[in-house]
């Protein structure tokens, strides 16, 4: 089994924050400038495990929901543990990161009713069985 992240759509909340879109792309811009895969290998990964030679059981998606205080939290922690590195890349400023956290953190006691977690391919592969 397999199962990936997708950059697009970020993570969401009930009622929106514009927050959570803004915390998800600089965190995937630091996980691409630190050489992970690219979105676009993780949105074609069931045709990359097929040019593998593998079978490709079942392709969906799936994302949870969690309640404010921790999924905010969870968002808030996910980006300050990329701080240094967006910021020694070049990516955002520390200011800019942490006026991001402050409103995540924020958010937890908004009036939200649920918040995301990130939204997933999940892939089941199988080694074709020998002739």
């Amino acid at each position: 089994m397999a199962q990936e992240a997708l950059r697009s759509p970020p993570p969401r909340s009930h009622p929106h924050l514009d927050a959570l879109g803004t915390y998800w792309d600089l965190v995937y811009q630091v996980l691409e400038r630190a050489g992970s895969v690219p979105h676009a290998a993780v949105e074609g990964l069931a045709g990359s495990a097929r040019t593998a030679g593998l079978d490709v059981v079942a392709v969906d998606g799936s994302f949870g929901i969690t309640d404010p205080e921790q999924g905010f939290d969870l968002h808030a922690s996910t980006l300050l543990a990329a701080r240094e590195r967006a910021v020694a890349s070049g990516i955002a400023a520390g200011q800019q990161i942490d006026d991001l956290v402050g409103d995540l953190r924020a958010a937890k006691i908004g009036g939200y009713e649920w918040v995301s977690l990130p939204f997933f391919l999940n892939l089941i592969l199988r080694k074709p069985v020998a002739a």
